[in-house]
């Protein structure tokens, strides 16, 4: 049985979970690689060092000034040893207004009540007024933009093509944490390049679902994508989460944070700009 090390961020542990269930592999759980330290190095760098498959996200080397880079891990590979290179998955085409945005200067900083920021009211702490909904072809336009990012990524990493199925619409939890169904392509596109028979066995749960964002129904019709039962933010132990909260609590955030709505403007601009936020 070869020893599999999977690397990067929530997702990575899905996948190693879905390429063990073919039972070609052992290996064991590795935290996301930012919240890896220093005194983990000693038994992950030997870890990697005896894989038999190697299978990472793309990571600059020197990450949070460690030796974890794509780069880095392949060259610790012993000879024989194979190297899988899996996208970071982001989709938000069902989720137009999501999004993640790093404060430059507290890159671990998260807006209050969820995690994710919403862009209509990033838009409003910058002062604009309240934008109209934006028509279907912008939606569809967005979420084209969003696989087309993905599908760039895979080319300048050499990674696994998954941005042919994101094309389909898939439902996700939220706009990094993808439904089952499709990590489990993934995986399944994994053992293609690795050519190993079988396919991934998914879990009876959603590895990803802790959090479900609200679906946004205007673009699930843009997309002719059906629906049902994904109107609010909903956490899995503690339950719905009132949007009315999340948008108080940010607009408060970002009212002491000017610098930080500065650069997530200029961050998701294109995107911005697609479903007409801003004047």
């Amino acid at each position: 049985m070869s020893l599999l090390v999977v690397v990067g961020n929530c997702q990575a542990e899905s996948t190693r979970k879905l390429l063990m269930s073919t039972g070609h592999f052992s290996g064991e759980r590795i935290a996301p690689v930012h919240e890896l330290e220093a005194p983990d190095m000693g038994w992950f760098l030997d870890l990697v060092a005896r894989a038999d498959v190697l299978v990472t996200q793309p990571i600059r080397d020197g990450y949070r000034g460690l030796p974890v880079g794509t780069g880095q891990l392949r060259a610790l590979l012993r000879r024989g040893a194979r190297h899988v290179v899996v996208p970071v998955l982001r989709f938000d085409g069902l989720m137009p207004y999501q999004a993640i945005i790093r404060d430059p200067d507290e890159p671990s900083l998260n807006p209050p009540v969820v995690p994710y920021h919403d862009l209509r009211t990033l838009c409003l702490a910058a002062g604009a007024a309240p934008a109209p909904a934006p028509s279907r072809d912008a939606l569809r336009r967005a979420a084209a933009m969003s696989v087309e990012q993905i599908r760039v990524r895979e080319r300048a990493h050499g990674t696994v093509v998954v941005s042919d199925y994101l094309e389909r619409s898939p439902v996700w939890h939220t706009v990094n944490h993808p439904d089952n169904a499709t990590l489990t392509a993934m995986a399944a596109r994994v053992l293609q390049a690795l050519g190993l028979p079988g396919e991934p066995v998914p879990p009876d749960y959603e590895m990803l679902g802790g959090l479900d964002a609200p679906v946004d129904p205007a673009a699930a019709a843009a997309l002719g994508v059906d629906v049902a039962g994904r109107g609010e933010w909903r956490d899995r132990k503690a339950g719905p989460i009132d949007a009315a909260e999340i948008a108080a609590a940010q607009l408060e955030f970002y009212r002491q944070r000017p610098a930080l709505v500065a650069h997530g403007l200029a961050r998701h601009a294109e995107r911005i700009a697609k479903l007409g936020l801003l004047p």
